[in-house]
């Protein structure tokens, strides 16, 4: 009996070593690291936005290779997110985040070489695209497993918040500081070296426990919540299913914005008002994603039917502020297309993940991603070719009909079955 003593000790040890309660602080540090690693990559997959209108003039770029600059991104997301989807890689997320941070620098460096080439500029957003793609479902499955269910939207929230810091520094610095195309990018390397070592120093600290909770059988670890409980099981299955596509129309309709409003938006303020800054071009994505990052802080809870009539309706007045050449209308329609995009990909991703463990957290979440992603850049160069082809307004009409046809579809599909507000 007293020989069997050390063997109990030690088996305890092991099981406190990765224990949530025995090392709450590290795992905290740790989450913070790493949604502060995943935030510089989104911040990455920004910095270029502002800079286009100069790529354009530079390079001697058409509309439509502007938009095709921005969409190829999108394209590397979803083709990463579907490899993540398919399979069992959320499983080595505290692996394939820091990999991500370093294909993010090499994709600094290649935009640094586009300055003058375009082809680098391409080769430089692949990899935006491959190091975003990989850090999104890496990021999903470790903060839900160092937060709980508050985790389940950082994945959302680092995004809107790297991409405000990506548009708003990368349109300082290019205004203030020389050599724009090269500055931007060499800080931005500089910030995601840092991030890198703390990631490395606070996963060395948790990783043991990270292996355990990673190793969990593929079910639910904790209780969806009560609103989801409630809209699922007072439904039958084929309304579940019918809510989940709501869910996914929701957050292509959120995240789809983003393509339009900095992929295309900066490129016609320019032309429409004629303007060399590069602030003054690149407001419209800024008033977008600083109001999509605050909204949910400053409203508590919005019903996600109202989010797509308020996106709906944004497209179309976007559209009467650009035949109207109006910065202050299209600035007012980007703070109302930021509340509804603030809540409806952040929704989305509560809805279609409701319930999952952090494993299929990440698969799911990449999913999702891949839908919103996927969409964005088909809609941003199939409004660029427009665009080119036919004229800016012609363009625009595209969009927005798009956009009215979208959020119509996603309201008929929720009504009368979207979860309880939050």
């Amino acid at each position: 009996m007293g020989q069997a003593d050390p063997p109990t000790h030690h088996h305890r040890a092991r099981e406190d070593e990765w224990a949530p309660e025995s090392n709450a602080r590290e795992i905290r540090r740790f989450g913070t690291a790493a949604t502060v690693a995943f935030a510089l990559l989104t911040v990455g997959s920004n910095l270029p936005g502002p800079l286009l209108p100069i790529y354009r003039d530079q390079l001697g770029l058409s509309t439509f290779s502007v938009t095709a600059l921005f969409a190829v991104y999108l394209f590397a997301l979803v083709a990463t997110f579907t490899v993540i989807a398919g399979t069992p890689m959320s499983r080595y997320s505290a692996s394939v985040l820091p990999i991500a941070v370093l294909i993010c620098i090499t994709s600094d460096a290649a935009l640094i070489a586009g300055h003058d080439t375009a082809p680098w500029l391409f080769v430089g957003r692949i990899l935006n695209g491959i190091a975003v793609g990989l850090g999104t479902g890496a990021i999903a499955t470790l903060v839900l497993v160092a937060r709980g269910e508050r985790g389940r939207t950082i994945a959302a929230t680092g995004t809107l918040a790297g991409s405000f810091l990506g548009l708003a520094g990368s349109a300082v610095i290019a205004q203030y500081l020389p050599w724009p195309t090269v500055t931007v990018y060499g800080i931005h390397i500089g910030a995601l070296a840092v991030a890198l070592l703390a990631l490395a120093a606070t996963l060395r600290r948790v990783r043991s426990f990270l292996a355990g909770a990673l190793r969990a059988p593929a079910k639910s670890t904790t209780p969806p919540p009560i609103e989801h409980v409630t809209v699922v099981e007072a439904h039958p299955p084929e309304t579940s299913l019918r809510l989940q596509w709501a869910g996914y129309t929701l957050g292509i309709a959120g995240w789809a914005i983003g393509g339009i409003v900095v992929g295309l938006l900066p490129t016609v303020v320019a032309d429409e008002l004629d303007s060399a800054s590069i602030i003054t071009t690149a407001l419209a994505p800024i008033v977008l994603i600083g109001t999509a990052c605050l909204s949910p802080m400053l409203l508590r809870s919005l019903r996600p039917g109202p989010i797509a009539a308020t996106i709906a309706i944004s497209a179309v007045a976007c559209t009467v502020g650009v035949w109207l050449g109006s910065l202050p209308v299209i600035l007012t329609c980007c703070l109302a297309w930021g509340v509804g995009q603030g809540f409806a990909y952040a929704a989305g991703l509560r809805i279609v993940t409701a319930g999952l463990s952090p494993v299929d957290q990440g698969r799911i979440a990449s999913r999702f991603a891949s839908a919103c992603y996927g969409f964005t850049g088909v809609l941003s160069m199939g409004t660029g070719l427009v665009v080119t082809a036919f004229g800016i307004r012609s363009g625009m009409v595209v969009m927005a009909t798009t956009f009215v046809i979208l959020c119509t579809v996603t309201i008929v599909l929720g009504r009368g079955r979207w979860p309880g507000p939050r």
